[in-house]
Order: structure tokens, then C-alpha cells, then sequence
């Protein structure tokens, strides 16, 4: 067999193959014999046609069954004599098949990214370190009381910060049809941290019992694509109003929320809480700004299957959430993060390659037990869930992923600074 490469634009490589006569006339030869020994032909005993009248009843077929597989075999050794390693099924064209000649065809493929990764040592990072501030802890603490407040029923007007328990319709046009949905006993709380302002002002004043319409044209930015830009009447009817009763900062609430003595012990647990997590994001923007660095250093062009096959996915799922958002929005919103993505995939593997970092059966083992402890299951439970080979894969992947940025984090060149 004749196989030639040619190299394309970024990625794409196309083969020539040509397989010879005699493998040819060997599959036809097979796939007559396979359609004589099924055929049922007026006039003969099934299987017992002779070869020339199957020929002749079925040739369009057969041939059609004969050139699908010498196609699969013939790009298949291709891959075998090439060693080419490719994303994707490959576009076959160009294909020239007659009984009596070599099958000639060409199969158009995208193949792996062949990288070698530079600079990527000594880099210079900056990390921000956070100290957490009074407010913040102040902040906590009143989140702590809010979540811990008795919800007194009155009978007055809504104010804000009340909850308010409510039947309302809401109803706006699409694509010229009326759309309409009705949600009962909604649980709102009065708030424009929670509620769209002009929502929340068309509910202030009203009492139980009282309906009220009204209508809202919803922002650009608004963050439900099936609304942005619409224009939706409400009809509201308020069934229960309740005012939050929020619980005094002292000894004793400290001691209702666990093993806290006093006030002053909650505020130091809650400090202690807070530098964790501003440390934490603190590495996690290091990290960020680490890989930013690397990609900038380090470009090349993504394979087109990938990048399309990552944004196929991104709009399943927001469509499955938002089904009327525009797929091509949806497409060019998320492609830099995808690019950069999927490229930092192929330069940590790289980088692994190159610096001879590899996963352990003992990092497996520890991460599953991470994994058990988080979730709350037994070892062998967990086990089970992470048994199959994508998520074996995907695991391997995020430890090697952690092992690489370790490794160049060690070997950075990182100044602290102390955010102001």
C-alpha cells in the first residue's frame, strides 16, 4: 500500500493512499461471495444463485459494501504506516474505485499538537496577600445572623429585608407568541441583593391579600439570557408577609452556632476562616497568572475539531439550562476561554514529558481518599464511582495538572505584596 502525507495549514495533514488491484479484487471477491451465500433470487434456491446472476442483481450493493471497507482497512493501515495520531474521523475524498484498478482516496485529518514547551522556568509572579479586615469579619457576622433569624408573621406592608410568600404570572412575547408561567408559594426576600430594583419597588407597600401588575424590561447585562432585553408583565398576589427578627451579637449567640465560649472566640474562628480562604485564592490567582505567562510565551494554533468540539459542548449545556440563548453568542462568548484552555492541556502534558513528572498509583489512592472524606462515602463507594476510564483519566489528568504547577511554582521567582 501507497501512502503519502501532506502537510496543511496549522494542524491538517492530508493521505494519499492507494491500495493495490489484487487487494481490491480480493474484497469484492469476499462480499460476492458473502451476498451469494444470503441472496434470494426469483427462480433459484436461496444461497444457491450462481455468482454471475448475484453480480448482476446486486452490484450497485456490492460494491458499495466492498469500497466502505477497503476505505476503513486502507486508512487504517495508513495510521500504521504513518504513525500519525489523529483528532477526529477524517473527511474522505477524492476517491477513484473501479474493479481491475488500485483504489486511490485521500483522508483529510487534524493530528495532536507536537509541541515543545520553553520558558517556562523562572518565571516572575507576584502574589497579593490579602489581610482580612474588620468589616469582612463584621460582614460574616451579620451573614451568620441573618441565616439564624426568626421569620415573625405580621400584618402590615412589605417593607424591605422582609420575606414575602407570593403567587405571581409572569408573561412576555416570543417570537410574536405569548408566553406565559404561573409559580405559586414563591418565598422572595425584599432585597435588592436578591430582587431586580424595579421588582422589588413594585412589591414595597403592598399587604397580604393585595394584587398588583406591573412591568419590567430586563437589562442587558441581566444574567438569564431568556430574559435579557425583554419586556415582562407580572400579575402578584402577596400571601404571607414575615419580618426578620435577627438574633443579638453576644455570648449567647456565639454558643448557639457550636463550641464558641464567647463572641470574641467566634470573631477569631471567623478571622482564621477568612485568611484561609484569602491564602487559597491567593494561590489559585498565582496559579492563574503563572499559566497566562506560560500561554503567552508558548503560542500555537489549536486544531479546529478541538475548539469546535469544546464549544459544541459549552452550548449543549447552556442551552439545556437556557434553551432560547443564541448558539452563535453562546459560541463566540466562551472560544478565548476555550482556546487558552485546551492549550494549556497539550503544554502541562508537555511539560510533564519533558521534566519526567508522572502519576503514581499512591497519588490515586490519596486523591480518592480526598475524594471519600469530601463527599462523605465510604472508601469502597468511591472507588467504585471514580472506576470508570474516563473518570480514571480525568484524575489523572487533575493530579498531573497540580504535580506540573507545583513543580513550576518551586521554581518561580515569586515577590509578595501586600494588597492595600
Amino acid at each position: 500500500m501507497k501512502v503519502n502525507v501532506t502537510n496543511q495549514q496549522g494542524w491538517k495533514r492530508v493521505l494519499e493512499i492507494e491500495l493495490p488491484e489484487d487487494k481490491v479484487e480480493q474484497e469484492l471477491d469476499s462480499t460476492y461471495k458473502k451476498y451469494q451465500a444470503k441472496a434470494k433470487i426469483a427462480g433459484y434456491r436461496p444461497g444457491k444463485a450462481p455468482l454471475e446472476v448475484v453480480k448482476s442483481h446486486f452490484k450497485d450493493q456490492i460494491f458499495g459494501d466492498a469500497l466502505e471497507s477497503l476505505l476503513v482497512r486502507g486508512y487504517q493501515e495508513a495510521l500504521n504506516q504513518t504513525q500519525l495520531q489523529p483528532l477526529g474521523s477524517p473527511l474522505v475524498k477524492d476517491i477513484h474505485f473501479e474493479p481491475g484498478l488500485p483504489l486511490k482516496f485521500k483522508a483529510e485529518v487534524e493530528v495532536q499538537p507536537e509541541i515543545t514547551v520553553k520558558d517556562y522556568k523562572e518565571i516572575q509572579l507576584t502574589k497579593k496577600i490579602e489581610k482580612v479586615k474588620d468589616e469582612e469579619v463584621d460582614s460574616a457576622l451579620n451573614y451568620l445572623r441573618e441565616r439564624n433569624a426568626e421569620l415573625r408573621p405580621v400584618e402590615r406592608e412589605i417593607q424591605e429585608k422582609d420575606i414575602a410568600i407570593v403567587d405571581f404570572m409572569e408573561s412576555y412575547m416570543e417570537n410574536n407568541l405569548l408566553k406565559k408561567q404561573n409559580f405559586e408559594n414563591q418565598l422572595l426576600e425584599l432585597s435588592d441583593k436578591t430582587l431586580l430594583k424595579e421588582f422589588l419597588e413594585n412589591l414595597l407597600g403592598l399587604k397580604i391579600g393585595e394584587e398588583k401588575e406591573f412591568e419590567i424590561t430586563y437589562p442587558m447585562d441581566y444574567p438569564n439570557p431568556n430574559l435579557v432585553g425583554k419586556k415582562v408583565n407580572y400579575q402578584v398576589k402577596v400571601k404571607e408577609i414575615k419580618e426578620k427578627i435577627l438574633p443579638s451579637l453576644n455570648d449567647d449567640f456565639a454558643k448557639s452556632l457550636g463550641n464558641y465560649a464567647t463572641l470574641l472566640e467566634l470573631r477569631l474562628k471567623i478571622r482564621e476562616n477568612l485568611q484561609k480562604k484569602a491564602e487559597q485564592e491567593a494561590e489559585r490567582q498565582l496559579k492563574e497568572q503563572l499559566i497566562v505567562k506560560i500561554l503567552e510565551k508558548n503560542e500555537f494554533e489549536v486544531p479546529e475539531v478541538l475548539i469546535n468540539s469544546y464549544l459544541e459542548l459549552v452550548v449543549r449545556d447552556v442551552k439545556s439550562k437556557y434553551p432560547e440563548a443564541n448558539e452563535n453568542e453562546i459560541k463566540e462568548q466562551h472560544k478565548a476561554t476555550g482556546l487558552a484552555r485546551i492549550k494549556w492541556e497539550f503544554i502541562y502534558h508537555q511539560i510533564a514529558k519533558q521534566e519526567k513528572v508522572t502519576v503514581s498509583q499512591n497519588d490515586m489512592d490519596e486523591r480518592i481518599k480526598q475524594f471519600a472524606q469530601a463527599y462523605n462515602l465510604e472508601l469502597a463507594k468511591a472507588q467504585e464511582y471514580l472506576s470508570t476510564p474516563k473518570r480514571i483519566r480525568d484524575l489523572q489528568d487533575s493530579i498531573l495538572e497540580e504535580k506540573v504547577l507545583d513543580l513550576l511554582l518551586k521554581e518561580a521567582k515569586i515577590k509578595e505584596e501586600k494588597a492595600s
